[in-house]
């Protein structure tokens, strides 16, 4: 992964999202063989996490328009607590032991809002995006190939994420994941790193 998209899991993207993500594929994964599940009837509280999901990508659509990044991510990173309470709330882990069927129902909500926040993190945080994509068994690049240039300025350097949209795959709207896709097994979003490697990461952006 991208370091500084690490460090932003480090500082506060961990306990908001990647756990969970990770916990939730690994669990779709290992409890439903590799696959995303056939749900059972939505309830309430299911339709309401997808709706509030899908009404994200108009509000943070207009905030990327407006180049309000941080805002943007706020938002969305609000819509991965909404997913957080969910999961707690209806704890898949401990539904399966008493009705598979319901379980799988949570597992496939679940499943589509992690795809659909992949998305709607992708344009700031790409690299993490494009590892859910994977994970969650689609094939090909999301936002194409990714590549970062050094563009020279008269008293500085600095380094820019460009984008060759060629061949990208994603769109701009809530997840269609279909029953049944196979699934990829999770593997880490980010590594430890050593602190003298935040710190000269640090420094780089300070400077």
């Amino acid at each position: 992964m991208h370091t500084k998209e690490t460090n932003w899991w480090r500082r506060g993207g961990t306990s908001a999202t990647s756990p969970r993500v990770l916990g939730a594929l690994s669990f779709a994964y290992k409890r439903f063989d590799g696959q995303v599940p056939e749900p059972g009837e939505l309830d309430e509280e299911d339709q309401s996490l997808l709706e509030k999901v899908e009404a994200g990508f108009e509000t943070i659509g207009e905030l990327y328009d407006a180049v309000k990044l941080r805002a943007a991510l706020g938002e969305a990173l609000a819509l991965a607590r909404e997913a957080n309470g969910y999961l707690d709330r209806k704890a898949p882990w401990f539904q399966i032991k008493e009705d598979r069927q319901v379980a799988a129902t949570t597992v496939y909500v679940v499943l589509r809002v992690i795809d659909s926040l992949k998305t709607l993190v992708a344009p700031v945080l790409p690299h993490s995006a494009q590892k859910i994509h994977e994970y969650l068994g689609y094939e090909g690049q999301l936002l194409g190939t990714l590549s970062v240039e050094t563009y020279e300025e008269e008293t500085r350097s600095h380094e820019a994420l460009t984008y060759d949209h060629t061949g990208a795959v994603g769109k701009w709207a809530a997840s269609e994941l279909p029953v049944g896709q196979v699934l990829r097994e999770p593997a880490p979003l980010f590594r430890k790193l050593d602190e003298s490697v935040i710190e000269e990461e640090h420094a780089r952006l300070a400077g």
